[in-house]
């Protein structure tokens, strides 16, 4: 799948052919990720959706060189960051691509107050000229993510859910990058502190015009926060497009089934609500055999030619 070719800007974040496999013993290895292609443009959002277990979170740490790629390309503003990278371009990802973990508590340090898990990327880049200066710029990204100044000199237990994953998003932010991966970063929160983040984050892409790539398993969540869509089974990517294209014709299987299951908070509609089933091992599909096909604008569907004859 090439990028979109009706953009007029170049993808920020271009990833073709991603294969991520991890060898369990020697005659086993776990092939998380096959094939998945997919572009983010600067300043919007990408959400990433499917099962527990399907590589969406793999995906992730690959494109943020966490893990190491098996194949495949991954092109971020402008360089090649799937292979062995020289340090300026590894100083360039560490500081313009972050990610947001979907612990708030595991991922920071219980021993380090906030202000100093804040700056940890500003010190080790070397990105201010004094304490004061640095100490000003953990303060002013406290307020922008509805936190106080006072807050810095506190530690992460001394914080609910919602104000930890606000300084995990504050830490993510403070290096004024370009793309951020958010990893199911509202899944471990309640309904009510979820609508506080994402609205926080859609303020802050407003802002300073940052883009998203928006992994998580709530296709609500994802329909309101996203510009584009891709849905994830099994390691492969199925059916990728427009937040519109994908909730208003759903053609994979597995695509309509998930948008079925959402909940309707009419009662009377509710009651109708039909939930499609669908088993990859009875479906008779073979995702290794089919390929990507455009079927509209930007809308992509992964199966064979019979398959799309049956589902268009």
């Amino acid at each position: 799948m090439s990028q979109n070719k009706n953009s007029e800007t170049a993808p920020l974040l271009e990833v073709k052919g991603l294969r991520q496999h991890f060898a369990v013993s020697r005659k086993f290895t776990v092939k998380a990720v096959e094939d998945v292609s997919f572009y983010i443009n600067p300043g919007e959002t990408y959400g990433l959706v499917g099962e527990s277990g399907s590589g969406k979170t793999t995906i992730g740490r690959s494109i943020i060189r966490l893990y190491d790629p098996t194949s495949g390309e991954i092109h971020f503003d402008g360089n090649d960051i799937s292979g062995r990278m020289d340090k300026k371009t590894k100083d360039d990802l560490r500081v313009n691509m972050q990610m947001i973990f979907q612990d708030p508590m595991a991922c920071l340090n219980p021993r380090q107050k906030v202000a100093d898990i804040i700056a940890q990327g500003l010190d080790i880049h070397h990105r201010y000229q004094s304490q004061k200066e640095r100490t000003e710029m953990v303060a002013e990204i406290l307020h922008k993510v509805g936190l106080s100044a006072e807050h810095a000199n506190r530690y992460p237990h001394q914080f609910s859910g919602g104000q930890r994953q606000r300084v995990g998003i504050a830490r993510a932010l403070v290096m004024n990058p370009k793309l951020i991966i958010a990893d199911e970063c509202i899944s471990a929160l309640d309904m009510s502190i979820q609508a506080q983040v994402v609205n926080l984050m859609k303020d802050i892409q407003d802002e300073t015009g940052l883009a998203y790539l928006f992994i998580a398993h709530d296709l609500s969540m994802v329909k309101y926060i996203s510009d584009r869509i891709g849905v994830l089974h099994l390691g492969h990517l199925l059916e990728t497009g427009t937040t519109e294209e994908i909730f208003s014709h759903p053609v994979h299987p597995y695509t309509r089934s998930l948008i079925s299951a959402i909940p309707n908070p009419n009662p009377v509609l509710e009651k109708s609500r039909v939930a499609l089933q669908y088993d990859y091992k009875t479906s008779g599909l073979d995702y290794d055999a089919g390929t990507l096909h455009l079927i509209g604008g930007t809308h992509y569907v992964r199966g064979t030619d019979a398959d799309l004859e049956r589902w268009v």
